[in-house]
């Protein structure tokens, strides 16, 4: 430390040296800087530890995502919206290099409050009229299932995504304050359980991935997440179906003017196998040009 102190000094001295200043005012120089030194040093010090402090508890923080989530899922006035989306499914080799890749875009629009994505270019070209006649298809089978429907109803036995089960399966502790979209958030990181049941294909692949989230300060809902598998997932009986060896997924979301959360890229990365076939695929979907539902 006298080491480090007498190098700033000597630092500051030639700096006065060389700029010509007074001997007599160069010591006072040399504290002066000394001082300022100090203080840019200390500064960080003290962010740092007004920053931890304000970091809440993983107990809050899961409570208002919980609360947050019931009220959108009971929630009858918010915005609805309609959209454009593109997908890109590419398949790749062993170096993670594409070697297909199919472009698809779609606009996203409500029927009955349900989203229907009816499929409108193909690689960049505008469908074939045989090809719109089975989107015409699609859309009148659509419209046919949902018709009739008590929307009350609907709307009374919808729960949220997010509930107290779900949750109960996995180990949550906050990470740090972050800003992810201009917004202030929270990062959570979490892990499954060692000891949650098997019984179904649901509780394994639960089971099965970890990752974090970042949870925004204002809204309590989730800004981006990010998960990945944390050991490999067999598929049927002793994995005859196929595997999962890698699956990551990668979600980001942005809020609306009104308040309304929306999805607007998802990422999924893919390694396993099929039967005898080794698969490799990522999968890009980005959503756009949101407008108002009519």
């Amino acid at each position: 430390m006298k080491l480090k102190w007498a190098y700033c000094c000597r630092t500051s001295t030639l700096y006065a040296e060389v700029f010509s200043v007074p001997k007599k005012d160069r010591e006072a120089l040399a504290k002066n800087c000394m001082l300022q030194l100090f203080f840019l040093l200390a500064l960080p010090l003290n962010c740092f530890a007004e920053h931890t402090a304000q970091i809440p508890s993983a107990t809050n923080v899961l409570q208002r995502m919980m609360e947050r989530a019931t009220q959108v899922a009971r929630g009858e006035k918010a915005e609805k919206y309609c959209y454009t989306k593109k997908s890109v499914t590419q398949e790749l080799n062993s170096r993670g290099e594409t070697i297909k890749s199919t472009e698809k875009q779609y606009e996203v629009v409500l029927i009955r409050g349900w989203p229907f994505s009816r499929l409108v270019q193909v690689q960049g070209q505008k469908l074939s009229e045989a090809e719109i006649r089975n989107e015409d298809q699609r859309e009148q089978e659509f419209r046919e299932k949902v018709a009739g429907r008590d929307l009350k109803q609907r709307r009374d036995k919808k729960e949220a995504w997010i509930t107290p089960e779900l949750l109960g399966r996995y180990h949550f502790a906050v990470i740090s304050n972050d800003v992810c979209g201009d917004r202030k958030a929270v990062i959570l990181e979490f892990k499954p359980k060692p000891n949650n049941p098997e019984e179904t294909v649901e509780d394994r692949i639960i089971n099965r991935f970890a990752g974090r989230l970042w949870l925004d300060d204002e809204d309590a809902e989730i800004a981006r997440l990010d998960v990945h598998l944390t050991g490999e997932l067999s598929l049927g009986w002793l994995g005859m179906i196929g595997s999962l060896k890698e699956c990551n997924l990668t979600l980001q979301r942005k809020r609306m003017p009104e308040g309304t959360w929306v999805n607007t890229r998802q990422t999924l990365r893919i390694i396993g196998r099929k039967l005898f076939s080794t698969m490799r695929y990522r999968a890009i979907e980005e959503s756009t040009d949101f407008r108002t539902a009519r």
